[in-house]
């Protein structure tokens, strides 16, 4: 129990990495707002904790949108009572393709990259109030180096950046924040390559560990750098994709 008596908040976490996050803080003792623009999706997520009986809130809620990013803190303080722990997973997937290029770069940046800053703009005040807490931003290994579309290398990038700049400005006021750089994982989203036998092939061969991560998996690192086993670790990025990077 990690996480016992701690708030959190998980944006995109309707599904895959996401939902597995909110399930394991859940596990871990944590009251857990699960925010998602598919309002049925958070509320599917916020059944299974308390089902298994876990404090959950469900919330739909647009991670980009100043004004539900605002709603969504201040029902959790009305619900809850405080909040030391902020997620920002949510963001557009890599494989968007509707609209022109340029359409698609201000809709990625907002949705991926806007979207963390403004969540954790509304978060810092009452993490700080509360005595520090921890910010875990999910990027992706298309940020630290060649891959992907334009807009989601630069957004996964800039997550990167973000998460530093918050680590050096809030470390004095007990506030941590890490970054959770993931390759692939198995989710909704990574179908189109995982159902690809050559793809996939290609990319087990690639992969040191010979295999695609599992959305558990992706939670487990997420609850680390949440959690007090992590309490010097600030301003870092952290990889967890099989080893495919380095191969």
């Amino acid at each position: 129990m990690r996480l016992r008596e701690r708030v959190a908040i998980v944006t995109g976490g309707g599904a895959g990495v996401g939902r597995a996050v909110a399930l394991r803080f859940a596990r871990e003792g944590a009251a857990v707002a699960v925010a998602d623009i598919d309002a049925a999706a958070a509320q599917g997520v916020a059944e299974e904790i308390e089902a298994a009986g876990g404090a959950a809130l469900a919330r739909r809620a647009d991670a980009a949108s100043l004004e539900d990013g605002r709603a969504l803190v201040e029902a959790v303080l009305g619900r809850f009572g405080a909040l030391q722990l902020l997620v920002n997973n949510a963001g557009l997937p890599s494989q968007y393709r509707a609209g022109s290029e340029l359409e698609r770069w201000d809709l990625g940046i907002e949705q991926t990259l806007s979207s963390a800053y403004r969540m954790t703009t509304l978060a810092l005040p009452v993490l700080v109030r509360g005595g520090g807490g921890a910010i875990v931003n999910v990027c992706s290994i298309a940020g630290n180096r060649v891959g992907g579309p334009d807009w989601y290398a630069s957004a996964k990038a800039g997550l990167t950046g973000l998460t530093r700049s918050i680590a050096a400005s809030e470390g004095r006021h007990g506030v941590r924040a890490n970054a959770l750089c993931l390759g692939v994982v198995e989710t909704q989203r990574t179908r189109f390559i995982r159902e690809d036998p050559a793809a996939r092939r290609a990319l087990e061969r690639r992969t040191p560990l010979g295999r695609i991560g599992s959305a558990d998996e992706a939670a487990a690192a997420a609850l680390f750098l949440a959690s007090d086993d992590a309490s010097l670790i600030t301003g870092q990025v952290l990889i967890a994709d099989g080893g495919f990077t380095i191969a």
